[in-house]
């Protein structure tokens, strides 16, 4: 079998890339993970040194060794979240085991142990929840966890309006914006994994202005940190506030879940200000029903060991679907009578006129009528409002790789498609416009 010149190169590229990775130490951001570090003293006080420290992540069985410096501490940085145990001792001293400990995204986990005198096979067991106040933090933040995450309804299923569960937190203005302590919401950050989420419009989150419900699924995200103020110094980019997800991944256990959820307008309520405008306010009868006819959202994740303790597994689809009309209102008086004897409609001005007299002589006579045609439309005078479709697919695998006791890797990839009719703009009434000034908007990136 013969091989092309650049199949040879790919393949030595990502030769030398492994090599690379298995030789050096991790050097990556910080942002998209959490440490563990602490002191260790015998029960008099006095600090131990070359003491063994194992760190293992009760999740996927991952199982890290360090040893304790001349001051008794011990760092284990570049660690996932999730549940771990940091078992300590041994040669003179008796093991201690703390169990149960949680390690959120972004946290420095301190953990001290006093080790007692005792024989090798002694072993004391330490059931201990994470403690609640983190005394290796400056920042001013709030985690939102897997839990919170999982089990609280969002109309939107976007994991990023759990931003607004943080103090001095609020939305700026209403197209997905949120504002720290009252600065403007172009001024944020936004990391996932690690990696600088924003987009180059305006600094602002990645597809937020593309009309997109989300980009990265509810179901694909983990938990996230969201930093007010003080925050460390790998954090920067904004003088607003930070925030730091990070996505699943496998354990060494299969684990998976299916959703759906369904909008339908005989479920919600109409909104009271339209509802009274229409019943009493000679309104158009469009605002007696719900702008969002139908709306669907389905998917499901999977995710599991493709080999114990070493290589890892996870995959997310999420499907949106939603269909529903635009009402474009006008405050002008439209008619097809040349003398505009109809009585005017409530709520508009009969002054101001579009009737064939008002015309151009630069038009025919049947363009008129057909632009005039069109506004009753589409304000919905003699027919349904036009209708407004949209559909969103998202794929995301990722795939987690323990190399050795130093180092480790993983790789995922958010395919994104999202695709709207008259979609530039999801408000579902507009006034004096019309659809040829909300254009269908598509929202294609695979990152």
């Amino acid at each position: 079998m013969n091989h092309t010149p650049w199949c040879k190169s790919l393949t030595f590229a990502i030769a030398a890339i492994f090599i690379v990775l298995t030789a050096l130490p991790a050097t990556a951001q910080t942002s998209g993970v959490g440490n563990i570090s602490g002191t260790i003293t015998d029960t008099t006080g006095a600090t131990v040194s070359n003491a063994s420290v194992v760190v293992t992540n009760t999740d996927t069985g991952v199982t890290r060794t360090y040893t304790t410096s001349a001051d008794g501490s011990f760092a284990a940085p570049f660690l996932q979240s999730g549940h771990y145990q940091v078992t300590v001792g041994g040669g003179s001293y008796a093991k201690v085991v703390r169990q149960n400990l949680i390690l959120t995204v972004g946290q420095t986990l301190s953990i001290d142990v006093a080790l007692p005198v005792g024989s090798v096979s002694s072993e004391i067991v330490v059931n201990a929840e994470s403690p609640l106040i983190d005394t290796e933090k400056t920042e001013v933040s709030q985690t939102i966890g897997e839990k919170l995450i999982s089990n609280v309804p969002v109309n939107s299923r976007n994991w990023s309006a759990f931003v607004l569960l943080t103090p001095n937190v609020v939305q700026d203005g209403g197209t997905g914006l949120v504002s720290f302590h009252g600065i403007s919401g172009l001024y944020n950050q936004n990391y996932v994994d690690g990696g600088n989420n924003n987009q180059m419009l305006f600094s602002e989150a990645r597809g937020r202005s593309s009309g997109a419900p989300y980009v990265y699924s509810l179901d694909s995200i983990k938990e996230f940190q969201a930093q007010v103020s003080n925050y460390s110094v790998e954090f920067g980019q904004a003088v607003g506030g930070q925030v730091n997800a990070i996505t699943k991944s496998g354990t060494d256990s299969i684990h998976g879940d299916l959703f759906y959820s369904l909008r339908y307008p005989t479920l919600n309520a109409l909104d009271p200000f339209n509802k009274f405008s229409a019943l009493h306010n000679g309104g158009n009868p469009f605002l007696l029903t719900q702008p969002i006819h139908q709306q669907q959202q389905f998917g499901g994740s999977v995710g599991g060991p493709i080999i114990k303790h070493r290589l890892f597994y996870f995959f997310t689809y999420d499907g949106f679907r939603r269909v529903g009309r635009a009402l474009y209102a006008n405050t002008n008086y439209i008619s097809l009578s040349p003398s505009a004897t109809t009585p005017p409609p409530a709520g508009t001005n009969p002054t101001a006129l579009i009737t064939p007299t008002q015309c151009p002589t630069t038009i025919t006579s049947a363009q008129c009528l057909s632009a005039i045609n069109f506004l009753l439309q589409t304000s919905g005078a003699t027919s349904a409002p036009p209708s407004r479709f949209s559909k969103q697919n998202i794929f995301f695998p990722r795939i987690d790789w323990h190399i050795n006791s130093k180092n480790d890797a993983f790789v995922n990839y958010n395919f994104a498609n999202f695709d709207s009719t008259y979609g530039y703009n999801s408000a579902p009434t507009f006034t004096n416009s019309s659809p040829t000034t909300n254009g269908p908007t598509s929202y294609h990136e695979r990152f």
